[in-house]
């Protein structure tokens, strides 16, 4: 009678320290979405004190690794959680992840995603590894049909409406692939929100709204002003409207940013020929060309010669 209520007393410590870890998991993922990347590690390195051997909290740490770009770190979280649950679908997700992003072996992250959906068919993050792995591959056929039917389950999944929106965009779907943006957007507006503005910006372009386009951009740039995609995008559209000033000024703002870039220089060159200033284009010609890019240096030939 002794043995089963002690053992009685451990079933219920085992289910409460189980219930424990999975907040805790559940938490340390949370943070990691949020990119809390200190907190998140702080969540995992407790658990796994506890726990040494968790194969969930393992997975965990090594997706926290991957997104901070420890690959190595990553990769040897992932093959230590899998050594002890070959079978966990939280490892099997992680060593894709760092497959994917650390080695960039995508047909091998491709059947690492596989094994985690047949480990666990709910697991939706691992549907939009998959559609990642096919575009990577260049196999948007296969990487939408994923994305379509995977969405049928998951048809509030943040990324997977993201993806398809860029695979919609591709394919010359504009409407479709505003339309998976707006879904994004309605589901949580604070998520990816510089590339969501920027790619609904992009497909409002194509579909000829570039009013919209140019509130989209204005958007992803108060997202996240410390990003020349949004000034890079914004400027591109004034400058196809013949907005030359306002786009030399939105690419010099991203200059700023990214100083290094052959493209935003040539652009600044471009913008300012257009207006005939033709001494702020040569000087910023120059820098391009001598950051290596060809058109640049044939404008420096063309138009910035002695004498010219």
């Amino acid at each position: 009678m002794k043995k089963i209520l002690l053992f009685s007393i451990l079933l219920i410590i085992s289910a409460v320290f189980s219930a424990k870890a999975q907040t805790s998991l559940n938490d340390a993922l949370d943070l990691l979405h949020q990119k809390n990347y200190v907190a998140a590690m702080d969540v995992c390195n407790t658990l796994l004190a506890e726990a040494s051997n968790s194969p969930s909290a393992l997975g965990a740490r090594s997706q926290i690794h991957t997104a901070m770009g420890r690959y190595d770190l990553a990769m040897q979280d992932a093959d230590r959680a899998l050594s002890i649950d070959s079978k966990s679908d939280r490892a099997l997700f992680a060593k894709a992840e760092a497959l994917y992003y650390g080695q960039k072996n995508y047909n091998q992250a491709l059947k690492q995603y596989d094994d985690a959906i047949k480990a666990n068919v709910q697991m939706a993050e691992a549907y939009s590894g998959k559609v990642r792995s096919y575009m990577a591959l260049q196999n948007n056929k296969d990487a939408l049909k994923v994305a379509e039917d995977a969405l049928k389950k998951f048809s509030n999944d943040l990324e997977l409406n993201y993806l398809r929106g860029q695979l919609n965009f591709q394919q010359g779907k504009f409407k479709l692939a505003i339309d998976d943006y707006d879904k994004v957007q309605s589901i949580n507006a604070n998520w990816n929100a510089l590339q969501v503005y920027i790619n609904r910006g992009l497909a409002y372009e194509k579909f000829l709204k570039p009013d919209q386009a140019l509130q989209d951009f204005t958007s992803a740039i108060a997202a996240d002003p410390n990003s020349a995609g949004g000034y890079m995008a914004r400027g591109n559209l004034h400058y196809s409207r013949a907005k030359y000033t306002d786009a030399a000024e939105d690419y010099k703002k991203a200059e700023i940013l990214n100083p290094d870039s052959n493209v935003i220089a040539y652009n600044i060159g471009m913008a300012y020929s257009k207006i005939d200033d033709k001494a702020s284009a040569c000087r910023y010609f120059q820098k391009s060309c001598q950051q290596g890019n060809a058109d640049a240096c044939k404008q420096v030939v063309m138009n910035c010669s002695a004498g010219k």
